[in-house]
């Protein structure tokens, strides 16, 4: 007998990636197989996101396409889970009569009981419930080298324009013990990296007497065998501490990559979205990252157009840009989230108001990503190879575990990240390097969004063909 099968559609961020590798793997222990054929599918779910308005009407424009599938299948079962189900969960359900299941954020490890109920007729379900912390949730993890690991769930920041406190709920620790077997086990599964996510990493362990602060967490990943790197995001600046900076600059695995979200530079649009610092001390942490780990990568978050900014607010942010001098920022224009405090803030700004102080901080922010990505020219950087480049020739026998076998007849194209993650494309020369080894690449051009180099990185042959 053939299993069932379904299809997955995920929207928004990691954190919704890594809840669709834990869905998939509760959906195959029922028995599904995932397929991309959605046409094909028994069951099809849309594990979405409600940070912005567009990624809500996605969804809704998606569940009509799968409506009229309804009517040629009418056996087939449509989902919708994650943080606009959370939110919107009966107002999905009046809109959408094809939906036969709606599950939050939080009832995911409900997920079997829930397919269950949903054989008797639709189900909606969303109440908030503690996590279930007694195990290794079931997860069948996307990709061959980096693996996604949730460190906590919810938050309690409560910030004025996000509605992550609403559709995930308080913040929950998972006991240290499961993220290390969590990522032992990934690293038994062949993964080399690992990302540590949370709403707000670096408060990690502070609600739970006894348990390891972040920074001990990382430590303790740090002696991990078999693992090559950690990364983690997001972090929040209020909790940006010594102990995680020094863990950072002390460790081996820990990568030297901070996104410290800033939001704005001007005090007065901080103080309204209740973010808890100044710019002086979001600087101030900016700082004790740049002494105690030096070469770091810094990135961050930007909102522009928070209700009630005015053109000096907005000339406080570029200049925290100036200062803080980041790698690279995701850049929002502000998007009203009903059920937030921001939604119903006076003084709303007007949307060509809000594109003009968009492109005018994108430009700087490209100026300031070229020159330090022209700076790194010159320099050999540890690169962890992914793949061969598209278009690229393929090396002799990638993958053939001799290294006599393994010798392209030419310069091939790879691309990989550095410990900063700083997307590089390099030509490598003599054995072909494997996904997954880490390789030291001379950087010989500082694109935008690119490097380019070669390894070995004394190639000097190769330079004029470098990507």
């Amino acid at each position: 007998m053939s299993s069932k099968r379904f299809s997955i559609f995920t929207y928004g961020c990691q954190m919704n990636r890594y809840d669709t590798e834990t869905i998939t793997g509760h959906l195959e222990q029922e028995g599904y197989e995932r397929s991309e054929d959605f046409e094909r599918s028994d069951l099809i779910l849309l594990n979405t996101c409600s940070i912005r308005d567009k990624a809500e009407q996605k969804v809704f424009s998606q569940l009509g396409r799968l409506s009229r599938l309804k009517k040629v299948n009418p056996a087939l079962k449509i989902a919708v889970c994650g943080c606009f189900a959370t939110r919107e969960g009966e107002g999905i359900a009046k809109r959408q009569p094809a939906v036969d299941l709606i599950f939050g954020t939080q009832n995911i490890s409900e997920l079997p009981r829930l397919l269950g109920r949903m054989a008797k007729g639709r189900v909606v379900d969303v109440a908030p419930v503690e996590p279930d912390f007694t195990e290794v949730a079931p997860i069948q993890r996307e990709g061959a080298l980096s693996a996604w690991v949730s460190i906590a769930r919810g938050c309690d920041n409560f910030c004025t324009f996000c509605v992550v406190p609403y559709t995930r709920g308080p913040e929950w620790s998972k006991p240290s013990a499961l993220i290390v077997a969590e990522v032992e086990k990934a690293v038994a599964e062949g993964f080399k990296e690992v990302t540590l996510l949370g709403q707000n990493v670096n408060s990690y362990g502070r609600k739970t007497p006894g348990e390891l602060s972040f920074g001990g967490l990382l430590r303790r990943l740090d002696r991990l065998e078999g693992l090559r790197r950690v990364r983690f995001m997001t972090s929040h600046p209020k909790d940006c501490d010594e102990d995680m900076v020094g863990a950072m600059s002390g460790g081996s695995k820990v990568c030297e990559h901070l996104h410290l979200p800033f939001q704005s530079g001007s005090d007065e649009v901080l103080r309204r979205m209740d973010r808890g610092y100044t710019a002086e001390e979001y600087l101030s942490k900016v700082g004790l990252f740049r002494q105690r780990v030096p070469g770091g990568v810094l990135t961050s978050d930007v909102i522009v157009g928070f209700p009630g900014e005015t053109d000096r607010d907005f000339e406080e942010t570029l200049g925290v840009l100036h200062q803080a001098r980041f790698d690279s920022i995701f850049m929002f224009k502000y998007s009203p989230r009903p059920g937030t405090p921001a939604f119903s803030m006076k003084d709303q700004v007007p949307e060509e108001a809000q594109a003009e102080r968009f492109e005018k901080a994108l430009r700087l922010q490209r100026q300031v990503t070229e020159e330090l990505h022209l700076a790194l020219v010159g320099q050999v950087l540890e690169v962890m190879v992914e793949k061969p480049m598209e278009g690229a020739p393929a090396p002799a026998c990638l993958g053939c575990p001799a290294a006599s076998e393994r010798r392209p007849a030419a310069p091939v194209g790879f691309t990989g990240r550095t410990r900063g993650n700083h997307r590089v494309q390099f030509l490598a020369s003599g054995p072909a390097p494997r996904p997954g080894d880490l390789v030291d690449v001379r950087i010989l051009r500082g694109g935008l969004h690119a490097l380019g180099g070669v390894w070995p990185p004394d190639s000097a042959a190769m330079e004029e063909s470098a990507p």
